[in-house]
């Protein structure tokens, strides 16, 4: 029996955080779903590891981190509105407890990839996804990329 390649998504929001184990097809092999503590950022640095761990299993070779708030490309998030943290390092912090490659985004940043690789945007060369929930945002999808502005954000 072959191993399937995936790679661990953790979605953290002001109240759950929630680590699936995808496929290259987008099927959830393995969730994990935690509550966010989320006035205290390194507990929620924790969470996201233990989540994670929770769901590691053989054939992960990443992880993706999505987060409400201003992250730069580096994985760093500058400001959270709804959680407790200033420039801490999302994917630095995880990819390192977990011994893998990690990449951390603005949420909404990476639903509209998962649209457009996955559902509604499948297909397509651009592509517009406004979310509205405890806060509203956008991701855009330029000539099958993700746009990210002057400042990345």
């Amino acid at each position: 029996m072959s191993v399937r390649e995936a790679a661990i998504g953790i979605d953290v929001g002001g109240t759950k955080t929630a680590a699936l184990v995808v496929d290259r097809e987008g099927v959830v092999l393995a969730r994990e779903v935690r509550p966010t503590p989320a006035d205290d950022g390194r507990a929620s640095l924790a969470t996201m590891v233990d989540a994670a761990r929770a769901v590691i299993t053989p054939g992960v070779v990443g992880v993706g981190i999505a987060a409400a708030g201003m992250v730069d490309r580096d994985g760093i998030m500058r400001y959270a509105p709804n959680l407790a943290w200033r420039d801490t390092p999302l994917a630095p912090h995880v990819g390192g407890a977990l011994g893998l490659p990690a990449i951390a985004d603005n949420d909404v940043n990476a639903a509209a990839w998962g649209e457009f690789l996955h559902g509604a945007g499948r297909g397509s060369r651009q592509m517009l996804m406004v979310s509205v929930g405890t806060g509203i945002g956008g991701g855009l999808v330029l000539d099958g990329k993700l746009y990210r502005g002057a400042n990345g954000f």
